[in-house]
């Protein structure tokens, strides 16, 4: 699969590392295929690049790197939409937004009641919104 990316370029990902998100993310429903970029092997952060819109890249990470008592349910219905039968094939992923003053960056958040759920075997994703207030959109990562 040929990526043309604003931030990136152009660059070619395998089509089994895309991931299809068949609803969109929250208020992007037109943007349904996504690829992941890492960004080197030791960074805990990487980018979620839309194959559909190449302006649309997002900084994410693996929440339990930061909030290892992060947890949730995924109800009956989510799991089968995703065709997940084990949760072991199941990936998460949490999308950061970089805060600035200017040029410098002030905090680093992550949207725990939005996270996307990947099936890593047949590369179906979904963002759910969680009903617990016990999180928020904007969770401190860095100050």
């Amino acid at each position: 699969m040929q990526i043309s990316s604003s931030r990136f370029g152009d660059f070619e990902v395998p089509d089994d590392r895309a991931i299809s998100i068949p609803g969109g993310l929250l208020g992007l429903p037109d943007s349904t295929r996504y690829v992941v970029v890492e960004i080197d092997d030791e960074s805990p952060y990487f980018w979620v690049q839309s194959a559909d819109q190449a302006e649309l890249a997002f900084l994410a990470t693996t929440p339990w790197l930061f909030y290892p008592d992060y947890e949730f349910e995924i109800d009956d219905a989510v799991q089968a939409e995703l065709e997940v039968s084990t949760i072991e094939d199941v990936q998460v992923v949490v999308l950061l937004t970089v805060h600035r003053d200017g040029d410098d960056v002030t905090a680093l958040t992550a949207n725990l009641l939005g996270p996307i759920i990947v099936n890593t075997e047949s590369r179906i994703g979904k963002q759910l919104v969680l009903d617990s207030s016990a999180y928020s959109t904007q969770e401190a990562l860095v100050s």
